[in-house]
């Protein structure tokens, strides 16, 4: 087997493993195909740049910023992140969340700023 080959293979694992597991909890559908087929390719090119490295790479990747993830998600909505009890309303949650954080980013008005070292900027109104 090739080294680029062994990389992949290896920092493919989790997310074969993951995706085995949680499908029902990836919204939307694409993005659970997407995964399978981006990650490799994804592992493959940081193979190429920088060897057995991207093993490591890609685990952390795959451990802090997804499983980390969905930790800190199942528990601020209250789910158990090991067994989430109902799979609708984790998938309800996650539409919702992505639906707010697209809107929070398009609806909010231009920022004005404020000249500094004005009454407001040290906690009074503009009346006081």
């Amino acid at each position: 087997m090739s080294p680029l080959l062994l990389d992949v293979v290896l920092a493919t694992i989790p997310v074969a493993a993951l995706a085995a597991v949680t499908w029902r909890l990836v919204w939307p559908r694409w993005k659970l195909v997407a995964k399978l087929v981006l990650h490799p390719l994804l592992y493959a090119g940081l193979s190429l740049l920088i060897g057995h490295w991207s093993v490591v790479v890609a685990w952390l990747h795959q451990g802090v910023l997804g499983l980390g993830g969905h930790i800190w998600f199942a528990r601020r909505h209250g789910f158990t992140w090991y067994a989430v009890e109902d799979p609708a309303r984790y998938v309800a949650l996650s539409k919702h969340t992505v639906r707010a954080l697209g809107r929070s980013a398009a609806e909010q008005p231009p920022s004005r700023e404020r000249p500094s070292g004005t009454a407001t900027d040290r906690g009074r109104s503009r009346t006081e």
